[in-house]
């Protein structure tokens, strides 16, 4: 599953972000600008689920992205879990039950994944079907429905800063409607990464299931 999660324009557009719609027909191209300049990236993240208005939990860590293609979601509440791209293959690894999911990107409908579109280069209309925005309290907001049904989510709402086109929060929906946000802050443009943060090592002992790369 493509589509989902952190991504700088033209002073015409930023200077009348906030204004007309005519202004904010602008907006996904300068997000994209933004974040196709990228080649690496560092934010700290909050995660929280909730179902039927109800929240089920919430987790927080540190957010890296190398391009091409490598992501890592290192968590510190709880502590230990990791989910890591490689550039292949997703792997989770959740300490509770000391067992790593192996998932095929195109497989995956875990709501991290569609974060995945911003290790590639970023195209919001090719990867998403209809785009709509608005203003809010918060900047604005941009609601990106699922190409298609078969996709594991149904729509993704984005919260942009009208100055930097920096996303700082992502709602995702799933099929099941089950919701999914992401809050980014203290985010670092062009870090320099260490590339084994991305190789993932299984914990001694964990038992490893899903797909054999």
């Amino acid at each position: 599953m493509r589509a989902w999660c952190g991504l700088l324009v033209l002073g015409a557009v930023a200077g009348t972000a906030r204004g007309s719609p005519q202004s904010l027909a602008g907006v996904p191209e300068a997000v994209e600008k933004r974040y196709n300049r990228l080649r690496s990236l560092r934010a700290e993240f909050e995660e929280s689920v909730s179902y039927a208005g109800r929240n089920r939990r919430r987790e927080r860590g540190s957010l890296y992205l190398l391009r091409p293609g490598k992501m890592r979601w290192e968590y510190s509440e709880p502590a230990g879990k990791l989910f890591i791209s490689d550039g292949k293959m997703f792997h989770l690894y959740s300490p509770n039950a000391n067992q790593v999911r192996r998932i095929r990107p195109a497989e995956a409908s875990d709501m991290r994944a569609p974060l995945a579109f911003l290790l590639g280069r970023l195209d919001l209309r090719k990867e998403f079907g209809k785009l709509t925005l608005k203003t809010v309290e918060e900047g604005i907001e941009m609601t990106a429905l699922a190409r298609s049904e078969d996709a594991a989510f149904s729509q993704a709402v984005f919260t942009i800063a009208p100055d930097t086109f920096q996303i700082r929060r992502i709602a995702v929906t799933g099929q099941d409607g089950m919701k999914t946000e992401f809050q980014f802050g203290r985010e670092v443009l062009n870090p320099r990464l260490d590339p084994g943060l991305f190789r993932f090592r299984a914990p001694a002992g964990a038992e490893v299931v899903g797909q054999v790369p």
